[in-house]
């Protein structure tokens, strides 16, 4: 296993690929975070991230123990993210293909015109979730905030506890 730092990580990511293993022991609430990432290596960073952190990740899989700021996995293209932690806003939006698991809770806009992705959260979504939703799968074990699946267009939602407002766009939750 490789240990780097999330700058020498960020300015090396086309050396990493089949097989490698790269651990980050400390984030320190850095933005940008395996922006592009393109390797299949595998990734496991501990603390938090900051803002648009996984944007158009294509392949790997990373693991984040930690929390995360907005727009996480933004337009995920294919792997897997798993967040041990919470997620703030807008993940995974535009998400084309992939897995973002995160568990704990995601804040508002959560898979926000999702285009084929998946998204597991095990505790509960904010307000405006599957918003512009076009396809894909959300699977939510805990509840959802208000005006759920506004603007929805396609994809399939499962929801095991409450939602405080479904949207009229989504036909069944």
């Amino acid at each position: 296993m490789k240990r780097v730092s999330v700058p020498e990580l960020n300015a090396r990511l086309s050396e990493f690929g089949e097989g490698d293993e790269i651990s980050i022991d400390s984030c320190s609430g850095q933005d940008f975070v395996l922006n592009g990432n393109q390797s299949s290596a595998k990734f496991s960073l501990r603390g938090d991230v900051g803002d648009f952190s996984f944007l158009a990740v294509g392949q790997g899989d990373a693991t984040l123990f930690g929390n995360t700021g907005n727009f996480l996995a933004h337009s995920i293209q294919s792997g897997m993210i798993t967040i041990k932690g919470n997620l703030s806003d807008a993940g995974a939006a535009l998400g084309t293909a992939g897995l973002l698991s995160i568990h704990g809770n995601a804040g508002h806009r959560l898979g926000l015109a999702l285009q084929g992705a998946e998204i597991v959260v095990r505790g509960n979504v904010g307000d405006l979730a599957a918003m512009a939703m076009r396809s894909g799968t959300i699977i939510i074990g805990g509840n959802a905030g208000k005006e759920f699946g506004k603007g929805f267009h396609g994809g399939t939602i499962y929801i095991r506890g409450e939602v405080e407002s479904v949207s009229p766009e989504v036909d069944e939750v």
